[in-house]
């Protein structure tokens, strides 16, 4: 009773703070307040004064709220009102421009606020990476490294230009921007660079590298650094196709060999490896590479998987950005995508991404375990027992002969129609069925599931009984062999 009576007082006082925020000035900081949270109503203007800003995501304590709030993108400079979650202090606190507002980096701080119940960021160690996803789309940035990364296995590769890989802290050591006492550093990201020489400087050894996307320096302008050869690994993560919407690359011959990833088909998820696309996608031959245009998307909410031209592309579900090699994309998989899509043309398997509840969609679909193919892919995995209507997921689609009628069936929630003649179906088994004895058979039918499940619910009690007979008669027997010799 005790905890319902603290549990409503707390959701009261939340509603009750969430209802009158206090207004605030542009000075303002978490150090005047001692509630775990609190909503603060800012004002007008604040992004032109002076007041401090330490850190990203996460702010030391005695930052200005207000104009951390513009930082984070929670309000702009016309004010607003935002909700402020005390948290513990953190070990250290990166420096990043952003929405026209400068944040400094700083060690450790004793108290820290963010804008969300949860701390999004981890705390800058000796490990830390470039392409930690908090530097995502920055071009220069600051952090500060803690003490002893002398001690720490954190890799570096490269000399000057790093690979994006590479311990963060370590290799300011390397580049004798640091000491190993740690310290505030400037990092600037790179273009990727073909190759990375390793050598050994102040104690720390870095290793040659291959090929990287990214690359980063301690110095804005590094003399040597020029755009890299376009090579069967790069994808479109590129810090070259960030700001261009279109881009034209030679792509050199022999992708195919590689094992750079692809996922999708027609449109690409960004990280996918471009010229391994471009001949899945039919734009290039593997003998003999050439000129593609790259087009940078929006984010689809899933991927195609197909085996096309040597290379076998992955399904995927939802991924933020995209590329493909046509200025226009077709339309992106939804619930109401059918094998008669023109994606599909010629495929005999192919693997699809489904969104959760696809069972609502008012897509038909005719048919049990053989489906005609211009059914809802979706809603008829659902229907086959392949996926769970609020999971989705990745299913893999054969295409089979045409029958000459479809049983409409009901099964999981999901209502099939029977059907006529079709020329083709699909299924999301080889050979189009789970039943050895019939390519028609289905649980709900004769000689389906049901029926083996109700013979086993009739047999095995019976097997039962007889056991238990057995049993009965032999210990009977057993008793009246002992009840003669005892009265011998």
């Amino acid at each position: 009773m005790f905890v319902k009576g603290t549990f409503f007082l707390w959701v009261v006082g939340f509603s009750q703070a969430l209802n009158f925020p206090m207004t605030y000035t542009c000075a303002t900081n978490a150090r005047q307040q001692y509630d775990m949270f609190f909503p603060v109503l800012c004002p007008k203007g604040c992004a032109s004064r002076t007041y401090g800003v330490w850190g990203n995501g996460v702010y030391t304590r005695d930052s200005s709220i207000c104009r951390a709030a513009i930082h984070d993108g929670r309000i702009t400079d016309e004010g607003g009102e935002v909700i402020v979650y005390q948290q513990p202090g953190q070990i250290s606190y990166v420096g990043v421009d952003k929405h026209s507002i400068k944040s400094s980096s700083y060690g450790y701080y004793r108290g820290s606020f963010t804008f969300t119940p949860k701390i999004p960021d981890s705390p800058i160690t000796c490990d830390t990476a470039i392409e930690d996803k908090r530097f995502e789309l920055l071009t220069d940035f600051q952090i500060t490294c803690p003490p002893g990364c002398l001690d720490s296995p954190g890799k570096v590769y490269g000399n000057a230009i790093y690979s994006y890989h590479s311990s963060i802290c370590t290799a300011a050591i390397h580049d004798e921007k640091l000491s190993n006492e740690g310290g505030e550093v400037a990092v600037y990201t790179q273009p990727g660079q073909a190759s990375y020489k390793g050598i050994k400087r102040n104690s720390v050894t870095s290793s040659d590298w291959k090929y990287s996307h990214i690359s980063f320096s301690f110095t804005p302008d590094v003399i040597g650094v020029d755009d890299p050869p376009v090579s069967c690994f790069i994808t479109g993560l590129d810090t070259r196709f960030t700001v261009q919407a279109s881009l034209n690359l030679t792509c050199p011959p022999g992708c195919v060999s590689f094992e750079e990833g692809v996922w999708g088909s027609g449109v690409y998820t960004e990280d996918t490896a471009i010229c391994r696309a471009a001949i899945h996608d039919g734009r290039l031959t593997n003998e003999e590479g050439g000129i593609v245009t790259f087009y940078r998307q929006l984010g689809q909410s899933s991927y195609i998987g197909l085996e096309k031209n040597s290379i076998k592309s992955s399904p995927y579900g939802y991924w933020r950005r995209s590329f493909s090699f046509e200025a226009k994309t077709p339309d992106p998989p939804d619930c109401t995508t059918t094998a008669e899509d023109s994606r599909f043309f010629k495929e005999k398997r192919f693997q699809f991404s489904c969104l959760p509840s696809c069972a609502e969609t008012t897509k038909a679909i005719w048919g049990n375990v053989l489906y005609t193919t211009d059914s809802s892919i979706c809603k008829a995995a659902i229907h086959d027992g392949r996926l769970l209507n609020g999971d989705g997921g990745i299913v893999t689609v054969y295409i089979q002969p045409g029958q000459h009628s479809y049983d409409g069936t009901e099964r999981n929630s999901v209502k099939s129609l029977p059907h006529g003649p079709s020329s083709l179906s699909f299924s999301f088994t080889v050979n189009g069925t789970d039943y050895p004895d019939s390519t028609t058979a289905s649980p709900d039918q004769p000689g389906g599931r049901n029926d083996d499940a109700l013979y086993a619910l009739i047999i095995i009690p019976v097997l039962l009984v007889i056991i238990f007979g057995v049993l009965l008669w032999r210990t009977c027997q057993r008793r009246r062999r002992y009840m003669r010799f005892s009265d011998v």
